[in-house]
């Protein structure tokens, strides 16, 4: 019997739904994780601002690699609830992205389950996911399962470059100190003619997607552009929010891909925003902070990845009733 249809099994025992939460409406199993309460434990760390809101202050640089360890520690990831393996919207444009770029190969950093790995295999793209999550092995479609590869990117070797590396909300869950490491490890990944595809939380303006996030800490603002910052926004508990470990304006971003030789694109990421102008405005604003990144060598011909990124993302909008205006 498949190794696919022994775990359905066991997910569907009594043993397995005595210890997990099982969530019918979608189908998953989500692990019982109890959190512990950061800012007990660590009371020096933490200050309350008057509005609330709770801020770690990573004041050394062994506070990021504490932070590092007690999410992983604690399982932070296999409790999150964000991620889930369901088709939608948000995935087929991905999936749609990576394509137009021209893929016949791609990488995925932080694949979870592989919802757009799936997407991109059924478009005949050769996939590669990536991930830390043991929740997400166990939920991955068999169709796909064999094409991921569990660990650190940092610690995996791969024969081949892509002519896509993706990286959708995943750069700013990593140590701020490891990032360097990160983008090399991301350009070498990429193929000469190929891209890195990027959608991080970015906060303060950009030249070509506007401001998506305010820089709303003070600390922030008096800190300038030119380094993350030191100061992470917690939910109450002292969690980060989100499991951002990396708070920092598109400035340092682009700053830090070009130390290691990729640089943006702005061509094309102008005509995806021109694509897609609707679909950020009223389904998923945070997109919007995206790059994409190529060798600063390379010459990709801008004309035909525009317009077969046109012809791929206008079916899509058409279907959900989006307009481009």
């Amino acid at each position: 019997m498949p190794l696919s249809r022994v775990i359905e099994m066991l997910v569907q025992s009594n043993e397995f739904k005595n210890l997990y939460k099982y969530n019918a409406a979608s189908r998953t199993a989500l692990p019982q994780i109890v959190l512990p309460d950061l800012t007990a434990l660590y009371p020096d760390k933490f200050t309350r601002m008057a509005s609330g809101d709770t801020i770690f202050h990573a004041s050394l640089d062994a506070d990021f690699a504490l932070m590092e360890d007690l999410i992983f520690q604690h399982r932070y990831y296999e409790s999150f609830g964000v991620w889930h393996p369901k088709v939608d919207l948000d995935k087929r444009v991905i999936a749609a992205l990576v394509e137009g770029l021209g893929a016949r190969n791609c990488i995925e950093l932080g694949c979870f389950s592989g919802p757009v790995l799936g997407l991109m295999h059924d478009r005949g793209i050769a996939v590669t996911g990536v991930d830390v999550s043991h929740l997400a092995f166990l939920l991955a479609d068999a169709k796909i399962h064999a094409r991921m590869r569990f660990g650190d990117l940092l610690d995996l070797d791969f024969p081949e470059t892509f002519d896509v590396f993706l990286g959708m909300d995943i750069l700013e869950h990593l140590n701020p100190l490891k990032l360097d490491a990160y983008i090399a490890k991301i350009a070498k990944l990429v193929a000469p003619e190929g891209f890195a595809y990027i959608n991080s939380p970015m906060f303060g303006p950009d030249s070509t997607f506007g401001t998506v996030f305010q820089a709303y800490l003070p600390e922030w603002r008096a800190a300038g552009d030119t380094e993350y910052w030191r100061e992470m926004h917690c939910d109450p508990k002292g969690w980060p929010m989100h499991g951002h470990l990396v708070w920092a304006s598109p400035t340092w971003w682009e700053a830090l891909f070009a130390r290691h030789g990729l640089v943006r694109d702005t061509l094309i990421e102008t005509a995806i925003h021109d694509n897609l102008k609707g679909f950020f405005d009223e389904k998923a604003p945070a997109r919007r902070s995206l790059f994409v990144l190529r060798h600063a060598d390379a010459k990709p011909d801008t004309a035909a990845i525009n317009t077969r990124l046109g012809a791929l993302l206008a079916p899509l909008m058409t279907a959900e009733g989006i307009t481009s205006q």
